[in-house]
């Protein structure tokens, strides 16, 4: 029973320092893991906020590109209105010419009751496409309808139409 005794204490120490080592092993590896994982998660936080930070990067971007082609359209929407108030207040417009700076193509064939072959005809236009009336019609706002002011009333309104347009640079620049 001795020699049974002594033969597990002989085996014990390398079983226990074995155990042991397993255990530290185990250990090691598991502080090891969960440190990979909280490195691999920083990462993907990183990343995610480099992301987020590029979305809203651009979608400032993008506002403030919308905001100033907002702000010019604006501008030369009050160009125009002013053109053709101008033109109105010195009675260089006819009510038709009037009519067709200010209505949409149907609007103005619907206030007249017109069909669109009809314009035609009343036009003298002998193209059967579906677009020759249209593209008459933006003819006549272009050089029919349109009229020319005094250099003194066309300068003052170009200019602040390059006024407006300036005011809207400088509140909504573009990197």
């Amino acid at each position: 029973m001795d020699k049974i005794l002594e033969k597990i204490n002989k085996l014990s120490l390398p079983a226990v320092i074995l155990i042991a080592a397993i255990i530290l092993g185990g250990f090691y590896f598991a502080v090891e893991y969960n440190k990979q994982r909280s490195i691999e998660k920083q990462q993907q936080i990183k990343i995610e906020q480099e992301m987020q930070e590029k979305l809203a990067e651009q979608q400032v971007k993008e506002e403030a590109e919308q905001a100033l082609d907002t702000c010019i359209a604006n501008a030369e929407e009050s160009y125009h209105n002013q053109w053709d108030r101008e033109c109105k207040a010195l009675d260089r417009l006819t009510s038709k010419c009037i009519d067709i700076n200010e209505l949409s193509y149907d609007e103005y064939l619907k206030k007249y009751g017109l069909t669109d072959e009809e314009y035609k005809k009343q036009r003298g236009i002998t193209d059967d496409s579906s677009l020759a009336g249209l593209l008459d019609y933006f003819k006549r706002q272009n050089e029919e309808c349109s009229c020319r002011l005094p250099s003194y009333n066309a300068d003052n309104i170009n200019e602040n139409l390059e006024k407006d347009k300036a005011e809207c640079f400088k509140k909504y620049p573009q990197n």
